[in-house]
């Protein structure tokens, strides 16, 4: 454990034992949302501390509530309870205040009782009693009986049938559904079937689950198909709707060992689903006994030619059971059948002999790569299980799928390639397939683009999928994307910044900001040799009106705007006069705003305002050509503008005819160290300002004053 993780823990520690209540619920509250998040795979920081939680939570039950502390300790209990906290959570499910606190009792008591070897009785009535309580809300009886679902007594039982005949529709299939387990659906099959017949068709999730429970599981690859014989029916009947674990066991052996294919076909389905045989059984670890028999039935099935029963045994034995032997037995599979199933079977039993085989039968690659090329439904999978098991020993193949094969195909066979390091071994020939494909791939094998994977990324922000039509706009934009930074980086970057295309100063312009582009390749010195041509663009483009639309696919006329502002924020607190000069001379009011924005910014990160921009500011706020929403807004910077240089400029904007632009000018002048220079100016504006329907910031101005004044 390292010094930071003790740390943490003596803190959590610490907190926990706690005399502030308020300082251990907030604790309890981590732990919660700590073991929440484990649903995401990650690890519980906490867990090593799991029993002192626990015995937290059992010091806040055993002191009066406070805010939500029961609630919280209730949570842990939830989680944590054992035997012993039966009575703890018998006390709080009793004096719930509210329904939260009930709702998180019943949880905890549902631990608890599962917990014990003999269920609390206390608990078990106070329980029982909520289900049966028809004044209370269903919501909470359907809560009750939920803590008792996993109990397995008589009782219980008991009390959850009499449930499935209430009135009340919503209760009454929640106690249908607890009954839909495979054990009790052996004692209560008639009965859920009654009650469905009885429920709409849309009654809910509950009506679902009962519904397929009394279809059980039938079969993999067999639906709609039933032996002929009808005492193999009856065995199918028995191993879908066991009453005993031996007369399912039995029906199982009768299906598995017939000569009836489709009965063994259903047998070999049932081992191997987590729907079918170990779903059925009370004790599911009787069905290991069979795997044996089993798996040596599935390769007497795959030895008939053409049997009918060949996808459920190759599923049966699938990559985890395929041994080396088993080589000869999918070849002849795979030669024979025309089955997509089957060959996606095979293709997955290939996969664990070739994992598992020191030496890879030549005939079984050899297989698997036909399959690549016949357009079956298995070619992406043949692709996989080949790169996967023999690494950079599947090139050949690979590579031949890439000269010869559809573009789709083309796709994951270049995909695997690079998962396997083919991209330093044949670079070449994977640019010249990605660069055949156009400006998109034709697939994105696992959320992946391939031409990025071989290029490398990013392709650009703005200007994503555009491909360059100029030969050397495109190279130079390729070279861009290489991992290195070196001259002829530099060289490429000058080459896409200097033409007249549009798209390619855009995506230069990207590569330059883009953490991503530039920076990722070689540190923030990677900027600085086009630092000065990259000024120059900024300042052309946001000059100029929107871009043509058809250049960015997904930004349209604005991608150029968009790319150059971005530019524009990095070198913003370093570059005031070209910040200056964009938000006088902007193209569109989107960019004037996105400029405001960036000087906001500045202005938080220094200690003076430059001069040049804050003359910029007062030129916009004066300007009766630029909209009143964009003149308040510079005013408003400008107030917020470090040091004293915004004094003159927020003095002339007084002198505008318009009242929002002479009160939020006012505002800016209005702090300690200037507002009694000015108070005269001041209080005549205000004078003159409207007293019904005035503006928010005459408002504010005239509050100021008179508190000033105070």
């Amino acid at each position: 454990m390292s010094d930071d993780e003790k740390s943490r823990l003596g803190e959590f520690s610490a907190r926990l034992a706690s005399d502030d209540i308020d300082i251990v619920r907030e604790a309890l509250d981590d732990y919660r949302s700590a073991q929440a998040d484990t649903r995401w795979g990650v690890d519980n920081p906490y867990l090593p501390l799991a029993d002192e939680v626990r015995f937290a939570a059992r010091d806040l039950l055993g002191q009066p509530p406070s805010g939500h502390s029961h609630e919280s300790a209730l949570t842990m209990m939830w989680h944590l309870a054992e035997e012993q906290d039966a009575e703890l959570i018998a006390d709080a499910l009793e004096g719930a205040p509210d329904a939260g606190v009930r709702q998180m009792a019943l949880l905890a008591a549902g631990t608890a009782l599962t917990e014990s070897e003999e269920p609390d009785r206390r608990l078990l009535a106070l329980i029982t009693a909520m289900v049966l309580d028809e004044r209370l809300d269903v919501r909470d009886r359907k809560d009750a009986l939920h803590a008792l679902d996993d109990l397995d007594l008589p009782e219980v039982e008991n009390l959850i049938v009499r449930q499935s005949e209430s009135s009340e529709l919503e209760l009454q299939m929640y106690a249908a559904a607890c009954l839909a387990t495979p054990v009790r659906l052996r004692a209560h099959r008639d009965r859920l079937g009654r009650l469905a017949k009885s429920w709409p068709e849309d009654a809910g999730w509950e009506a679902g689950q009962v519904r397929e429970a009394l279809e059980g599981f039938h079969s993999i690859y067999w639906e709609d198909t039933e032996p002929d014989d009808p005492a193999l029916r009856k065995a199918h009947d028995e191993l879908r709707f066991p009453l005993s674990d031996e007369g399912c066991l039995r029906a199982f052996a009768t299906l598995l060992r017939s000569e009836d294919p489709v009965a063994v076909g259903i047998a070999l389905d049932h081992y191997e689903s987590s729907e079918g045989l170990r779903h059925v059984l009370e004790d599911e670890e009787r069905a290991d006994a069979y795997l044996p028999e089993v798996l040596a039935r599935a390769r007497e099935v795959l030895r008939r030619p053409m049997s009918p029963a060949e996808a459920s045994a190759l599923n049966m034995i699938g990559s985890l059971h395929a041994e080396p032997g088993d080589a000869g037995l999918l070849r002849g599979v795979l030669t024979r059948t025309d089955s997509d199933a089957v060959r996606n079977e095979a293709v997955w039993a290939a996969r664990g002999v070739l994992d598992k085989a020191e030496v890879k039968d030549e005939g079984l690659v050899a297989a698997l790569g036909d399959l690549i090329f016949d357009a079956s439904g298995t070619t992406e999978t043949a692709i996989r299980v080949l790169a996967d098991s023999l690494g950079a020993d599947a090139d050949d193949i690979l590579l031949r799928a890439l000269r010869e094969c559809e573009p789709e195909v083309q796709a994951y066979a270049s995909y695997y390639l690079i998962g396997t390091g083919g991209l330093d071994r044949h670079r070449a020939v994977l640019e010249e397939v990605a660069e055949s494909w156009g400006d998109r791939a034709p697939q994105h094998p696992w959320g992946q683009d391939p031409i990025e994977l071989i290029f490398g990324k990013p392709h650009s922000v703005h200007w994503e999928g555009h491909r360059l039509a100029d030969p050397d706009l495109y190279h130079a934009h390729k070279r861009l994307r290489a991992p290195t930074v070196d001259e002829s980086y530099h060289r490429a970057l000058r080459t896409l910044l200097e033409s007249d295309d549009q798209a390619a100063v855009g995506i230069a312009l990207d590569h330059w900001w883009s953490p991503d582009g530039a920076v990722k390749r070689g540190g923030d010195k990677a900027r600085e040799p086009e630092r000065a041509l990259v000024l120059d663009r900024i300042r052309e483009t946001l000059r100029r009106p929107p871009s043509s639309a058809g250049f960015s696919r997904e930004y349209g006329p604005e991608a150029m705007h968009l790319t150059a502002l971005s530019a524009l924020d990095v070198v913003a607190g370093e570059e005031p006069s070209l910040l200056a000069e964009v938000v006088e001379t902007a193209a569109s009011d989107h960019v004037r705003r996105r400029a405001l924005d960036a000087v906001e910014a500045v202005f938080n990160d220094a200690q003076h305002a430059d001069r040049r921009l804050v003359e910029a500011l007062g030129n916009v706020a004066c300007d009766e050509n630029v909209p009143l929403y964009d003149r308040v807004r510079a005013l408003e910077a400008l107030d917020e503008s470090p040091g004293t240089n915004s004094v003159d400029a927020l003095v002339r904007a007084t002198r505008c005819p318009e009242v929002e632009v002479q009160a939020a000018a006012a505002w800016g002048l209005m702090w300690d160290e200037v507002i009694e220079d000015h108070r005269p100016m001041l209080e005549e504006l205000s004078a003159s300002w409207p007293v019904e329907d005035a503006p928010r910031e005459v408002a504010r101005v005239r509050d100021r004053l008179g508190a000033a004044e105070e």
